[in-house]
């Protein structure tokens, strides 16, 4: 992806050779916590003695929403264009692209860079409980990257009655984990003093075969609301032969079409539903049951996070 997109960057430069003459072409935002809202406003000035139009300003992310100010630039005319980009439950470096097209022979590539990173951090991020044998206790430890927060863990809670949560000290937390019961991925609650929002972290517990789930932690679907869009989640496993006894997605806009046969594994389909959309950022669940001839069950949950534009 990076490569190509640098190529589309190169074939766009000079710009000033060309109808319209951009002051910037590439933007950093550098990092970015989760679920902020990051804006560029590029500014385009028409060098040529005729009107351009902006015909369609395409990003390659729902995440990233291009608006001009103006659709028609007159002769030597400059005007911005509004970039907002949605860093959502994206984790690490991400590159977005923002194709401007125009009533011209050629087109112009915009290029969009970010260090997304959360904002609270937990180690280890996922706990996986392998040969589990009815008891298991593990360590977690809570920091953040927020510049000039100091907090301590006040209360815990989760719903799961086979977790038993101890705190060892102020970022400090003991899980014990207790029961066959809890096979699949729980959510724990943190209060903390010094923040404004409760933090979640999610615990998997995978207590029986090992399935590897693509994409590893969430899901997530940034849509234009009212379009359809289209998302696979992959399965495979080492050993065992699963066969899946139920699919649920909690998410009202989401269905599951079906499954596809790969090797070692299953492909499963998800896709929105236009009509039952509404604007905004949100969380939900895919709930997956697998079950192996020899009778062992897997329970799995996936975090499925939205962002409608």
């Amino acid at each position: 992806m990076r490569q190509w997109a640098l190529f589309l960057l190169l074939i766009s430069v000079p710009a000033m050779s060309r109808g319209l003459q951009f002051d910037r072409m590439s933007h950093n935002f550098g990092k970015l916590l989760q679920h902020k809202v990051a804006h560029w406003s590029p500014q385009v000035t028409n060098k040529t003695d005729h009107p351009i139009k902006l015909l369609q300003l395409r990003a390659n992310c729902g995440c990233t929403v291009p608006i001009p100010e103006k659709k028609i630039v007159a002769p030597g005319e400059t005007v911005k264009i509004n970039i907002t980009f949605d860093s959502g439950m994206f984790e690490g470096p991400q590159e977005k692209i923002v194709k401007v097209i125009t009533d011209e022979p050629y087109d112009y590539i915009l290029l969009i860079n970010a260090n997304v990173v959360k904002a609270y951090s937990f180690s280890p991020p996922v706990m996986n409980i392998r040969n589990f044998e009815g008891k298991a206790i593990r360590e977690v430890d809570l920091s953040t990257n927020i510049e000039g927060k100091h907090f301590t863990i006040e209360r815990m809670e989760s719903k799961a009655p086979c977790l038993t949560l101890k705190k060892n000290s102020p970022t400090e937390v003991e899980v014990t984990v207790t029961g066959d019961e809890c096979a699949g991925e729980h959510t724990v609650l943190f209060y903390l003093s010094g923040m404004d929002k409760p933090v979640y972290y999610r615990v998997a517990l995978h207590l029986m075969g090992e399935v590897k789930v693509q994409p590893r932690n969430v899901l997530f679907m940034g849509i234009r609301s009212g379009t359809k869009a289209v998302r696979s989640i992959a399965l495979k496993w080492s050993e065992g032969d699963y066969k899946v006894e139920k699919m649920t997605c909690d998410v009202p806009f989401v269905r599951i079409t079906g499954t596809k046969p790969m090797e070692n594994g299953i492909r499963i389909m998800l896709e929105s539903i236009p009509d039952k959309m509404k604007k905004g950022y949100g969380t939900g669940n895919l709930k997956i049951r697998l079950k192996t001839g020899s009778g062992k069950v897997e329970n799995l949950t996936v975090p499925v996070a939205f962002n409608l534009h």
